[in-house]
Formats: structure tokens, C-alpha cells, sequence
């Protein structure tokens, strides 16, 4: 008897022990952002308000388009990389004209499966004055405008918030989902083959009577197609009082099942919204970023099925979000989030933009970017490895000097 109490104190004490080194909070983890903006970018006074990172000539490196507002010149910069994070405008030389309207979102993505990306453009001004715009790669990443040729059938004029690129109907190619303001509906053009669109909005995707700021796709129920998520908000005029979506596919038609998948919160401003696994589950979560209100979190159940752990897993003090990506910032095997907070007038205490780490099951941790490394708000943030030293990189796009924090981690 005496025996068997010894070891069933001893393993209830290795089961303590265990889960006391479970328990065990990890090491604060410290910043090492190097400002470098002076040093990698050129000096300019523009109004950015996106940025996309890719490969755009093929070097092995990550080169940056960023979308300036109207009166800017140019109105798309296109910064190519040396090799070692350092970044020159040559969109002069590498885009065509573009008319002086608002493109307010892009994507990069092959279109044409040649092998070189090409770019697509959501040109959203408030008169609707321009059709958004595809650009062909001619393979060195110099660009020609093939709008009239790429759209087929009457292209309905749309004042547009975002484009995303994936392919919604498992044929292999790129089909192109764009975001638009209350009163266009949401717009879905089909590739038929090397980059030849129709638009089929009105067979495959339910009605919109809301604006559509952000949108991202992805497998989110498991059965290997892609699935859509709104983001419903307008970056001009402020949120209209509505839920975001959840588009679930099926063969590439598309069903609003929100109220049956997902316990979303009212009254948005939604500007950014993707799919990523913060709990390392293998399956795809949401994260939003709304201004004004706070940033949200959804856990995704493993079959498309999402609970709001918002209150839970993210810090409070996370509000006023404009963009967000992700990384792994410290290198536990798991995302890590940059956030950008928006740039305030001299009379308003601007908040500072911030980097979320992860504890490898969701539950995030905020620290401020210091004041030196660009805590000044801004419009677009990117969390990609910039200089080839495989650690992420941070670029903010905002009103004036856009900035270059280098990962020293």
C-alpha cells in the first residue's frame, strides 16, 4: 500500500511538474529594428497608401510596389531592390501611363502563366472615372497596359477598394475578385486561360449593399477550394454599420454563410482582413484590422466554423488599425503580427504602430515599435525579409517619408 501511494504521489508530482513547465512564461522578447530609412530608401515627400511585395524582374529578391494618391508623382512607384535591401524608383522605365486616379488596391500574381508577375490594379475614384487595370509583365519586369484587350465584354466602370487574386474554380489559373464601394456591387472576373477575363459576378457571388474595403481567399472549411472573407468598411468615408462575410465556395460559386459560420461583430470599418493559422492547428483563422474600433480575431474550428476570441487572445489595446501583416519574428515557429496605426494631426496624440508576439497558441503579447524605428502611424505596413538575411523586415508606407526598419534580431 505503501509503495502504491509512493507512486501515485510521485507521478502526480511529475504531472505537476510538467505542467508547471508548461506554465512557464517565455523570456520577455526585446525589439532590434534598426532604422534605416535614410540609408535604403530614397528621400521623398508622397502620400503612400499601399504596398505589395514580390519578385517582379526575377533577381531572387523582393521588390516593392507602392500606390501613391492622386497629385503624386508617380502615381504607382515601383522600388526596385539591389540585392541588399537598398530600393531605387524606376517605375519611369518600368509602367506604362497611368491615369491620374485613385488606385486605391493591388495584387501581383501571374496572370498569363508565363512565369513573371504581372499586376493588377483596383482604380477607385469617388466618380468612377477609370476601369481597373491589369499590366502584363514582358518578362524583365517592365510592364505594358492590357486592360482593353484582358477584360472581356463590357467592362462596367467600378469605383474599387481592393483586388485579390486566387483561383475559385480549380482550373489552375488566376481568377481576379475586386472590392468596390456601396452602390457597385463586388465585381468576380473568370480567366479563361493566359490571362483573358470575363466577369460572371451575377451567377457566382451573392448581391452587396455594402462596401467592400479588404477581401482575402484561401481554403477556410478544409475541402481544398478556395473560400472568400469581405471586409466591409470604406477608407474614405468611415464604416456603414455592417458585418463582414464569409463566401464559402462550391465548384466557384459562391454562398454568403456569415450567420451560420462565424459570430462577427457589428458596425466595422474593416481596411484589412486576411487568413493565417496563429494557433499552429494547421487550419486558417481571421484576423481584421478595423479604424476606427478594435482589431478582431477569429479561431477557426478546423471546418470553416468561426468563434470570436478577440477579448480573449489579443492585447486591449489594439484599436485604430489600418493594416497588418505577418511573420515570424523571433523565430519560435510561429506568426508574429506588425500593425500600423493611423497617422494623426499634430493636436491628436498619435498612437503608436505595433508588433504582436505570439506565444505559439494565438495568445499575443503587444510592443511598441520604438519612437526611433518609425512609430509614427501610417497607411500600409509589410513584414517581409527585405535584405536577404532571412529575417523579417518592416516597411511602412505613409503621408510623407515612408520608412525601413531592418530586422537586427
Amino acid at each position: 500500500m505503501r509503495s502504491l501511494v509512493r507512486l501515485l504521489l510521485l507521478g502526480v508530482g511529475v504531472l505537476l511538474g510538467m505542467g508547471l513547465a508548461i506554465a512557464q512564461p517565455r523570456p520577455p522578447v526585446t525589439l532590434d529594428f534598426s532604422d534605416e530609412t535614410r540609408l535604403r530608401l530614397e528621400s521623398e515627400r508622397d502620400r503612400s497608401h499601399w504596398v505589395r511585395a514580390a519578385d517582379i524582374d526575377k533577381d531572387g529578391d523582393l521588390d516593392l510596389i507602392v500606390g501613391n494618391r492622386p497629385g503624386d508623382s508617380p502615381l504607382i512607384k515601383v522600388l526596385i531592390n539591389d540585392g541588399q535591401g537598398r530600393f531605387k524608383d524606376d517605375a519611369g522605365r518600368r509602367l506604362p501611363a497611368i491615369p491620374s486616379e485613385i488606385a486605391f488596391g493591388a495584387d501581383l500574381g501571374d496572370l498569363d502563366n508565363d512565369g513573371d508577375l504581372d499586376i493588377v490594379l483596383a482604380m477607385g475614384s469617388p466618380t468612377g472615372g477609370a476601369p481597373d487595370r491589369i499590366l502584363i509583365n514582358t518578362g524583365a519586369g517592365l510592364y505594358q497596359d492590357e486592360t482593353a484587350t484582358r477584360f472581356q465584354g463590357t467592362v462596367v466602370i467600378n469605383r474599387s477598394f481592393a483586388a485579390k487574386l486566387c483561383d475559385i474554380d480549380g482550373d489552375g489559373d488566376l481568377d481576379l475578385m475586386i472590392g468596390t464601394v456601396q452602390g457597385d456591387p463586388a465585381r468576380l472576373w473568370v480567366n479563361q486561360g493566359r490571362g483573358v477575363f470575363v466577369e460572371e459576378s451575377g451567377s457566382r457571388l451573392p448581391p452587396t449593399s455594402f462596401s467592400v474595403a479588404a477581401l482575402d481567399c484561401a481554403d477556410a472549411d478544409g475541402d481544398k477550394d478556395a473560400d472568400v472573407v469581405w471586409g466591409t468598411g470604406d477608407p474614405v468615408q468611415g464604416g456603414l454599420n455592417q458585418v463582414n462575410r464569409i463566401l464559402i465556395n462550391n465548384r466557384g460559386f459562391f454562398t454568403d454563410e456569415t450567420a451560420y459560420r462565424a459570430s462577427f461583430e457589428q458596425g466595422t470599418n474593416t481596411l484589412a482582413i486576411k487568413y493565417l493559422d496563429v494557433d499552429g492547428d494547421g487550419d486558417l483563422d481571421l484576423f481584421a484590422c478595423n479604424d476606427p474600433g478594435r482589431a478582431v480575431l477569429w479561431i477557426n474550428n478546423g471546418r470553416g466554423f468561426f468563434s470570436d476570441r478577440t477579448a480573449e487572445q489579443l492585447p486591449f489595446a489594439v484599436f485604430g488599425c489600418r493594416d497588418f501583416d505577418f511573420a515570424d519574428y523571433d523565430g519560435d515557429g510561429d506568426l508574429d503580427l506588425v500593425i500600423v496605426r493611423p497617422q494623426q494631426s499634430s493636436v491628436v496624440v498619435q498612437q503608436p504602430n505595433l508588433l504582436l508576439i505570439n506565444d505559439g497558441r494565438g495568445f499575443f503579447t503587444a510592443i511598441e515599435l520604438s519612437v526611433e524605428g518609425g512609430n509614427q502611424g501610417g497607411n500600409a505596413i509589410l513584414f517581409k525579409d527585405l535584405n536577404g538575411d532571412k529575417k523579417p523586415d518592416i516597411y511602412i508606407a505613409r503621408e510623407g517619408q515612408d520608412v525601413l526598419l531592418i530586422n537586427k534580431r
